[in-house]
């Protein structure tokens, strides 16, 4: 009996260990993935004249795997539209379960919806859709100014900016558990996070998609080409989000005319 009992305590112990070595090679696996989403990112630029990938805008040149052209509102997420500079889905747009979506009759909606890291579209390239924070079109920019980065020439003195963040997807809908194309800014014109503090229970909405899957850390993709690690405290200062907040230095800042 005694025996049986150090047994199962030695295979909990060793279970719990290849738990942790599971994780933190998943950890590490998306921060590869980070780092190679915002290499592809600056290529878009690059390519474009300087000009910043949107993170939700139409493109009607958008093309899958198979070369096939896709349509609305498949071609205005971000992921479909910087495949050309990725090349390859798995393992930098889904990776650590999530290319399983990839078998399923839908998939290119599904990769266009639900890649591992959301985009802060809010204040990088913009979102012109429909559910959109605040459309940066040229009626609301001559009320309350410039807000979001468009062109690479737009980027202040703060490099260090929120470009991709591990997300997760809203648990009623099909795609429970993977990720979401944006993540959203606490705050933009008013309070955008509604729970005081993260929870892994709360509505994914609660905390703008944003995901904090590695020990109450998100992995983040900045603006400089790095790769890291941000808790929740970091991840509620908007000078890590906005341009305009990192210039005036306000860590509480809201967009104001």
């Amino acid at each position: 009996m005694v025996a049986v009992t150090i047994i199962a305590i030695l295979s909990g112990i060793g279970f719990g260990a290849y738990e942790t070595v599971k994780r933190k090679a998943m950890m590490a696996r998306e921060l590869a993935a980070a780092r190679n989403l915002i290499a592809a990112f600056h290529l878009y630029s690059v390519d474009n004249g300087g000009r910043i990938l949107s993170g939700y805008k139409s493109d009607p040149e958008t093309i899958n795997e198979k070369n096939e052209l896709l349509f609305a509102p498949v071609n205005a997420r971000y992921p479909w539209r910087l495949y050309p500079y990725i090349q390859n889905v798995k393992g930098t747009l889904l990776y650590n379960g999530n290319e399983e979506v990839m078998n399923q009759k839908n998939s290119d909606y599904l990769v266009s919806v639900s890649p591992n890291l959301g985009m802060n579209a809010t204040f990088i390239g913009g979102h012109y859709g429909s559910g959109s924070l605040l459309r940066p079109s040229q009626r609301v920019e001559d009320k309350i100014g410039r807000f979001c980065v468009k062109q690479t020439s737009d980027i202040g003195k703060n490099s260090r900016l929120i470009v991709f963040l591990s997300a997760r997807s809203d648990p009623e809908e099909a795609w429970q558990g993977r990720g979401y194309f944006e993540v959203q800014p606490p705050q933009v014109l008013r309070k955008v996070w509604t729970s005081d503090q993260w929870s892994v229970d709360a509505q994914p909405s609660d905390h703008g998609f944003v995901d904090l899957r590695w020990s109450e850390k998100a992995v983040a993709a900045l603006y400089d080409g790095s790769a890291i690690l941000m808790d929740e405290e970091q991840l509620r200062d908007m000078r890590n989000w906005s341009p305009k907040a990192a210039d005036l230095d306000e860590q509480h800042y809201l967009v104001r005319p």
